[in-house]
């Protein structure tokens, strides 16, 4: 079985996200890709894509999916925020209308 990870990162200039909450909103993500080793690839559109490590959940809106190899690529189109909730990285919608308070 191919590794798509390794084919999809080593081909393009991706930005390592070692830390994902100390800046957790990224715009015009139009694909991710979440691997079995947790780490996930933010394609996005005429910005640099970005593999975030260690993700427990991806909760995006989806327009499509597709399986290949031991990969699965959800087709989108919005911002996401990446969020710590108690231990557990989160990667959601972001929502800009959000009230703090």
């Amino acid at each position: 079985m191919m590794d798509v990870q390794r084919r999809l990162t080593e081909k393009r200039a991706i930005r390592h996200v070692e830390a994902p909450t100390s800046m957790p909103v990224f715009r015009s993500v139009t694909r991710v890709w979440h691997f079995p080793s947790g780490d996930i690839l933010l394609e996005r559109a005429e910005h640099r894509d970005c593999l975030i490590p260690d993700v427990d959940q991806v909760d995006v809106p989806v327009s499509g999916t597709e399986r290949v190899a031991d990969a699965v690529a959800l087709d989108t189109d919005t911002t996401v925020r990446v969020a710590d909730d108690s231990g557990n990285i989160i990667v959601t919608e972001f929502d800009k209308n959000m009230k703090i308070g």
